[in-house]
């Protein structure tokens, strides 16, 4: 019967497909066969076709077809513009939607022809050279916060335990991002010794007031307080920063609201509470509830907003996993009543197919011209699991015309979005980075490139760990270099890893012996250790390679033949149940025992799959 349908589809036989769909002839086909039929005939640009099988098999499921796709995608694929039109204009389908691989219709017809993608182009009315992709920070740069000065826009995010801690980047477009400092780089004055990967600092936030940029941000400690609110300020984003207060709020995600009046106000989660706040950043009276939230579930990452004469609050929810959502509630009056806003949550995704999920906690802000932008953290879907952590994303802030705000007009996260603003890139400079302990009190780079590091303690290790890192961006990772042990001492080991806290991650290592050395893979998973002696090499020195393409992951020796594979789902959020999972994965260098390694060569590559 499928084959029947098919037939009629490729000859174009209207009448006759009409004539039995209208008979009954097809009533007791499943549904998903339907939509199969639908998808054929847009993919082959059957436009009239299309229409009929729409019109005619009621009920047909038309969102997304067994690869998450919509039916724009596949009529993209076919490049025909009435087909186009039809699923663009009359069935309503997005051409900047996403599948589960971040792939939009616009991508689709760029891929099939030049004519095709104008065609879309001309019936979506954007064009995909002036489109960015989301998230516009990338891996492991959860909770943002946003300032505007001038044309500048500056962000900060969570960094937990890294040092250098508490990063802030700088753009002039929204999208190119280029990271110009840090608040911390010195883990004691940071107080990071010892904690836990989850723990450290969460949920900072960036403002200006009075010529000096404001950073509030929650030290999650093991000690009692287990939560302190650490507060600072500095002339510019790039330092001096001052030694910083530790205000005695409980809670977590704190930002500062300035009114208009000048009064200044702290703002925390346990609901959303405010404290009243001095010129100084000094506490002047207990903090006061002014709103639970929309959903009541684990509410966090508040900010206030004053516009029109209305008190807004930003408010996530839902937790950190992809239930997250944001929502919003406003007041005439600052300490309430908060009404909530009527079509909450005005931003979070359910749809099981989505790229970009987990997504919330955001905060607004306003260009020069008068428009707004949302940045909020997000999650990229890597074979159902959250690879790259948490991120920062970027769409557009739309307000009703009876004063509720709409993030991307309530579509959920954005895959692709039109640009706010011109391009004007910047630099890419991913830092290293080391939990607990500043890079440069390990590492040394020499004007070749190369790499020396002072072996440490077991990457499992909360104090002496010698880790250089950098976040994982992409899915798609390469990782390679010369590893020298010559300088270690014999049984210590050296290399590449994969890392995502002290309860898992994964080390490609060279391993010091007599007779030269052995290449080892050691992974860390929980309370379980590893270990695989993959070949041996004379000398002291081997070519290490690791390749990374969603959670499987490839080790291998340039001296020596076969590579391995293994998987690396414990490098996801979702991998491991030990610890606090909401930070991110990380691949770098690192050696473990006495003495000093060398990397020379060191290459690095990311790539989104899609690519």
């Amino acid at each position: 019967m499928e084959a029947t349908v098919e037939r009629l589809i490729d000859t174009g036989d209207r009448e006759r497909l009409s004539r039995e769909l209208h008979d009954g002839k097809y009533s007791t086909v499943a549904s998903d066969i339907k939509t199969g039929w639908a998808y054929y005939a847009a993919r082959l640009g059957k436009a009239d076709m299309l229409r009929l099988l729409v019109e005619r098999c009621h009920g047909m499921p038309l969102e997304k077809d067994a690869q998450g796709r919509n039916l724009l995608h596949a009529a993209a694929a076919s490049g025909d513009r009435d087909t186009m039109a039809f699923a663009l204009q009359v069935l309503g389908m997005d051409a900047l939607a996403g599948d589960p691989q971040g792939i939009t219709p616009l991508d689709i017809a760029a891929q099939t022809s030049p004519k095709a993608l104008k065609a879309l182009e001309e019936l979506c009315g954007v064009r995909l050279a002036d489109c960015y992709r989301n998230p516009v920070l990338r891996g492991f740069r959860p909770d943002p916060s946003i300032v505007r000065v001038g044309e500048d826009y500056y962000m900060i995010n969570s960094s937990f335990v890294m040092v250098p801690a508490l990063p802030i980047s700088h753009s002039r477009d929204l999208v190119h991002w280029e990271t110009i400092g840090h608040v911390f780089t010195d883990p004691d004055t940071a107080h990071l010794r010892g904690l836990n990967g989850g723990f450290g600092y969460w949920a900072p936030d960036i403002s200006y007031y009075k010529g000096r940029f404001w950073v509030v941000a929650t030290l999650h400690t093991a000690a009692v307080p287990v939560r302190t609110q650490m507060i600072t300020s500095a002339p510019t984003p790039q330092g001096p920063w001052d030694s910083p207060k530790f205000l005695d709020v409980d809670g977590i995600d704190p930002s500062i609201f300035t009114d208009d009046d000048g009064k200044r106000y702290l703002v925390t989660n346990i609901g959303a509470q405010i404290t009243p706040l001095s010129d100084e950043g000094d506490l002047l009276d207990a903090p006061r509830m002014i709103w639970y939230g929309w959903n009541r579930i684990k509410s966090e990452g508040p900010h206030l907003l004053k516009k029109d004469g209305w008190y807004y609050l930003f408010m996530a929810g839902g937790g950190t996993g992809f239930g997250h959502v944001e929502s919003c509630a406003r007041s005439r009056s600052i300490y309430g009543p908060y009404e909530s806003c009527p079509f909450n949550p005005i931003l979070g995704k359910k749809d099981e197919y989505a790229y970009i999920r987990r997504s919330g906690h955001g905060k607004p802000v306003q260009l020069p011209d008068g428009r707004w932008a949302f940045v909020y953290l997000c999650g990229r879907r890597v074979e159902e699991k959250t690879l790259m952590g948490r991120e920062t994303a970027l769409d557009p802030l739309e307000w009703t015309p009876d004063g509720w705000p709409m993030v991307n007009r309530l579509k959920g996260p954005s895959c692709l979005q039109k640009k706010l603003l011109p391009d004007v890139p910047v630099e890419q400079n991913e830092p290293w980075v080391c939990p607990r302990l500043s890079p440069e009190s390990f590492s040394c780079i020499e004007a070749d490139g190369s790499i020396r590091l002072q072996g440490g303690a077991e990457l499992s290790d909360m104090a002496d760990a010698h880790a250089l890192l950098h976040r994982l961006r992409e899915a798609s990772v390469s990782l390679e270099a010369t590893v020298d042990v010559r300088q270690m001492e014999l049984g210590c080991t050296a290399g590449l890893t994969g890392y995502y806290d002290e309860h898992s991650y994964f080390l490609l290592g060279l391993r010091k012996t007599a007779q030269g050395a052995d290449v080892v893979l050691r992974q860390h998973i929980g309370e379980e250790d590893m270990e695989e002696t993959l070949c041996s090499v004379p000398g002291w020195q081997a070519k290490l390679r690791i390749e990374g393409r969603g959670l499987t992951f490839t080790a291998s020796c340039a001296e020596a033949k076969g590579t391995k594979a293994f998987r690396c789902e414990y490098l996801t959020d979702e991998g491991l149940k030990m610890g606090k999972r909401f930070t991110g994965a990380l691949v770098g260098l690192a050696a473990v025992g006495t003495g000093q390694a060398a990397f020379r060569n060191v290459r690095e590559e990311m790539n989104d799959v899609q690519d």
